[in-house]
């Protein structure tokens, strides 16, 4: 059996304390000369910090949500909690999830926030006293255990404030483009308007489309109308649309050969279709096990 094992995130301020120090630092996330500095400061903070820990392995789930459990609850000094799990971030290989306790009859003191984990979260839910983040990978259309690392925790850090995109030109070639915030006009310009989120296959759109008049093949097969002018889209997070997720080349040249394929179109809406009352939906999955 694969050995499984966790990151436990005790209660934090690491939100606050970032936004101190950039401040302090002179450094913002909106001029490109400063992110790979900010970036590299993100990390350290992450490996660095005294709040979080890899656990040992375990050669059953059942035995970390156990240890979880008693070391919450140990730390929240409160009765009445009960264990909820939210979807944190996925991408074209791997999904992480956090494992939290709560208590639903009262209010919990803003001292007992967990800020990496509240932030982190799809749905935003504020997270107390202590968390563990679990990995999983899909790679063959499975969802198996895998060991987490700091450097996975460093990366779900930095993606909730950096995201990557993709450019559609006119003449088919996709471009992989950082941003950071929820909207991309100042990397990519302001000659392009928002337009309607857009759900295709599972996966939440957000087009920004260039006035022109020349036809975008590529870009119009996605959304299912015509499209003219390059097209830059990001991605919304399944479910509840509260974060910008990253979407890369892979992803999207997999996405036109499902679109392109009425018999993958119809296993990848079936999947969608039987996981439509599941609380976190993950398109990236899905995608995977309608390519395997």
């Amino acid at each position: 059996m694969k050995k499984s094992n966790y990151c436990f995130v005790n209660k934090n301020k690491i939100y606050a304390e970032i936004y101190d120090e950039l401040l302090d630092e002179d450094l913002s996330m909106f001029n490109k000369e400063h992110n790979d500095k900010i970036k590299r400061y993100l990390e350290k903070k992450i490996v660095t910090n005294n709040s979080i820990s890899i656990s040992e392995t375990f050669q059953s789930n059942d035995d970390i949500i156990s240890e979880l459990i008693t070391q919450i609850t140990k730390s929240a000094l409160t009765e009445d909690l009960q264990g909820n799990t939210v979807l944190m971030f996925a991408d074209n290989e791997n999904m992480y999830e956090l494992f939290h306790m709560e208590n639903l009859t009262k209010k919990i003191a803003d001292d007992d926030l967990n800020e990496l984990g509240s932030i982190s979260n799809i749905h935003l839910i504020p997270i107390y006293w202590g968390c563990g983040i679990f990995k999983s990978s899909y790679s063959s259309g499975i969802i198996k255990s895998e060991l987490i690392t700091m450097n996975d925790i460093a990366n779900i850090f930095i993606q909730n404030y950096y995201h990557k995109g993709i450019m559609i030109n006119t003449d088919g070639k996709l471009l992989e483009i950082e941003f950071t915030g929820e909207d991309p006009f100042k990397i990519i310009g302001t000659n392009f308007k928002q337009s309607n989120i857009t759900n295709v296959i599972g996966f939440n759109l957000i087009p920004f489309i260039e006035s022109d008049n020349e036809l975008n093949n590529v870009a119009s097969l996605i959304l299912g109308r015509e499209v003219k002018g390059r097209m830059f889209i990001s991605l919304l997070c399944p479910t509840s649309n509260k974060k910008i997720w990253n979407i890369d080349i892979k992803t999207v040249n997999n996405i036109i050969k499902i679109i392109e394929n009425e018999n993958l179109y119809k296993k990848n809406q079936n999947y969608i279709d039987e996981h439509e009352s599941d609380k976190d939906i993950n398109p990236f999955y899905f995608l995977k096990k309608t390519l395997n």
